[in-house]
């Protein structure tokens, strides 16, 4: 830092390379977190060493600890990272209530997602988490909690409240992905993803009833 001065004021600046070197170091940080992020949702948290971290940011080991303080701190920047932003929602804001659930359900249980390693982490880190650092599982509460908060208000009427209703949602889809994904390969792992939608969707399941029964 310099001063100058102009009569009896005297004004500090600071040089233009401090405002690049804190950008540069942002940058630097995001790129960590999507090496972590991209390893974690393919292979889970404990894959996501930091040296494998490093790595796959094009950096060396010993820089690490110029942006995290242990591997604790780097999994809960990768949780909130990779699963607080709701993917696959985004482009389905002109959709509301049933028709918003019925593309959100039927995307995410598809089987191009099921196969899709790059879509989203739930599934990856699931088992993880409750043997996981308290921080890690606040991390992951409050992603969830996003989630929840998102499908709530597209809910219809079905005997439960709207928030019961979006946790059971997402007790079915992520954990039917997480199924068909361990059973891929098997014929039980499409049936698991038709089985989850059907009772992620219990409106489609009577619509379909009764349009059958209107075509005898």
């Amino acid at each position: 830092m310099r001063t100058r001065t102009s009569g009896s004021t005297t004004r500090r600046w600071r040089r233009p390379r401090v405002k690049y070197q804190t950008a540069k170091k942002r940058e630097t940080h995001q790129r960590i977190l999507r090496s972590g992020s991209h390893i974690a949702r393919r292979e889970g948290l404990r894959a996501a060493s930091v040296p494998r971290v490093m790595r796959g940011a094009g950096l060396t080991t010993g820089g690490f600890y110029a942006h995290f303080h242990s591997k604790t701190a780097m999994d809960v920047e990768i949780v909130r990272t990779m699963l607080g932003p709701l993917l696959g929602l985004a482009d389905l804001q002109g959709s509301v209530g049933l028709e918003w659930l019925h593309r959100s359900v039927k995307r995410y249980l598809s089987v191009a997602h099921r196969d899709n390693l790059d879509g989203c982490g739930y599934p990856a880190v699931l088992s993880e988490i409750a043997s996981a650092p308290s921080e890690v599982r606040w991390a992951f509460a409050e992603a969830l909690e996003m989630r929840v908060a998102a499908f709530q208000p597209h809910m219809p009427p079905a005997g439960v409240t709207a928030r019961e209703r979006a946790l059971a949602t997402m007790a079915l889809t992520i954990g039917g992905l997480l199924l068909a994904r361990a059973a891929q390969g098997s014929p039980i792992s499409e049936e698991m993803l038709s089985a989850c939608r059907s009772w992620a969707l219990p409106e489609a399941r009577v619509e379909n009833s009764s349009q059958l029964r209107s075509s005898r």
